[in-house]
């Protein structure tokens, strides 16, 4: 591991790098995020295009890129995989985009001790790979690890993914980082100097290098899928599941639409509405009393199996997954909260009577974090050449912020769009995030507008969206509004 050091070549031109570049091409393909609305989020961003796309492999490039920007008063970017959705690695006022993606190379692996330290712009999935030929594995990942970083997963919090269940959120797995301030410094931070850098969109630092947990490859992965009728049957049984000793690597909820725009379809006979899927992993008697106890918590609570290739598919999915009903769909809204298990069942049919006065699609999928805590995503599937048919989606997932709040939950990830929220919903939070600002980033480089200032005000969003949904339930009672993408016929016959 390089020593930190303050003393880095001092950049005066970024065009004579040759790890740089103004290419509008380069720019383009750096400036977004899985975002995809097109137009629509530009109206928060005063300069949405990067001038300069840099791919540094090492501490001292990144500190030089930062000493560079400091010195002129540029923004800054730091980029992983651009998995997020909420805007957090996309420019709001141009600058410089620092892409990690070049810095994957593991440092050192220690098999007796189970630790890994590796360069944070490594994608899990890779990384997975990688350990997996060394007989380990990793303990947490994210379900974006097809694309996602390290450090991208833990600039928007790494809560809840694959194997936190289990083992925890991301952080409970990291022993030590690296990491480059804004002023060019570099630093070694452990401990509760971490926090600052999870779920805070790179505003403290660049992270750069990451010391983590890692185990030994599980010797069985297995797990089952069962379809419920009734919600509360399945959330009991989730619930159920989440409480037990032997905890799974991951359990999820879905509802019927989820699963159909996902995977196509579901496999011949199988009517229900609601899915529960679990998986365990390691010894192979611990994986297989955590199955059959779990199949028998399924059974009671009212679910039925929909068969062994269904699961498997899901399974092999489970990186994918939440952005695979991307691709079904013309135009995707979604939004995703923080919330105890026990306060899902109201959530999901206000979701449903909300979606059902708009006329407009809706799904949802929910996955546990640690016993009670779960990451509860709500899709609004949609096509933006309807233009109500979209603004109602947007409306709609504004509304369940609102209800969430209510009940307990808040959101999980902020990024730019979710920043609106925070000074109404969490003013705590917005003055956490303004304190790590004015320390770490007096200049206000470091990703603007992500965390402490909107380019909207909520009460001027607020309204906006209230009067489009006014406007869609007029249309609706009018007969004039209509879901204008296919759903299965379950749905359909109500």
């Amino acid at each position: 591991m390089e020593n930190p050091t303050q003393l880095v070549e001092e950049i005066q031109d970024l065009s004579e790098l040759p790890w740089a570049s103004s290419s509008m091409v380069e720019r383009l393909s750096a400036s977004g995020d899985t975002t995809g609305i097109p137009y629509y989020h530009f109206r928060w961003k005063k300069k949405w295009l990067a001038d300069y796309v840099t791919w540094p492999t090492s501490n001292e490039q990144v500190a030089m890129v930062l000493k560079y920007a400091s010195r002129q008063n540029i923004p800054v970017i730091p980029r992983g995989g651009g998995s997020c959705y909420y805007g957090s690695a996309s420019p709001t006022r141009g600058g410089i985009i620092i892409d990690t993606k070049r810095m994957d190379k593991i440092v050192e692996v220690n098999k007796e001790e189970k630790w890994i330290r590796v360069q944070a712009g490594a994608v899990w999935e890779i990384l997975g790979r990688e350990l997996a030929k060394q007989g380990l594995a990793l303990t947490v990942s994210p379900q974006s690890a097809t694309a996602s970083t390290l450090a991208g997963w833990l600039a928007i919090g790494g809560k809840v993914g694959i194997g936190t269940p289990k083992f925890g959120s991301m952080l409970d797995n990291v022993y030590e980082m690296t990491v480059v301030r804004p002023s060019g410094q570099v630093e070694n931070v452990s401990g509760d100097e971490m926090k600052i850098f999870f779920g805070t969109s790179g505003i403290a630092g660049v992270v750069t290098e990451i010391k983590m947990k890692i185990r030994d490859l599980p010797e069985v992965v297995d797990g089952a899928m069962f379809g419920f009728d009734e919600l509360d049957n399945a959330i009991t049984a989730v619930r159920r599941l989440a409480q037990r000793d032997i905890r799974p690597v991951y359990l999820r909820l879905t509802d019927l639409e989820y699963e159909w725009r996902v995977q196509g379809g579901l496999p011949y006979g199988v009517t229900s509405r609601f899915f529960v899927m679990v998986t365990y992993d390691g010894d192979a008697s611990d994986v297989a009393d955590g199955v059959r106890s779990a199949r028998g918590i399924l059974e009671v609570s009212g679910g039925r199996d929909v068969g062994r290739d269904y699961y498997e598919l899901n399974w092999r999915d489970r990186f994918i997954a939440e952005m695979k009903i991307k691709l079904e769909v013309p135009t995707l809204s979604m939004q995703n909260f923080w919330i105890p298990v026990e306060n899902i069942d109201p959530l999901v049919r206000r979701m449903y009577k909300i979606a059902n006065s708009y006329r407009i699609n809706s799904c949802f999928y929910l996955v546990m974090g640690e016993r009670t805590m779960t990451r509860f995503c709500i899709f609004a599937p949609s096509d933006h050449r309807h233009w109500m048919h979209f603004m109602a989606g947007k409306s709609m997932l504004h509304r369940m912020v609102k209800w969430v709040y209510k009940y307990g939950g808040e959101l999980y990830t902020l990024g730019l769009q979710n920043t609106v929220y925070l000074k109404k919903f969490q003013p705590k939070d917005y003055e956490y995030f303004q304190e790590i600002r004015s320390r770490w980033d007096e200049k206000g480089i470091m990703n603007p507008d992500k965390l402490t200032h909107s380019n909207i005000t909520y009460s001027r969003m607020n309204m906006m969206f209230t009067m489009n949904g006014h406007l869609r339930r007029l249309q609706a009672l009018l007969g004039r509004a209509k879901r204008i993408l296919e759903t299965p016929v379950s749905l359909r016959e109500g």
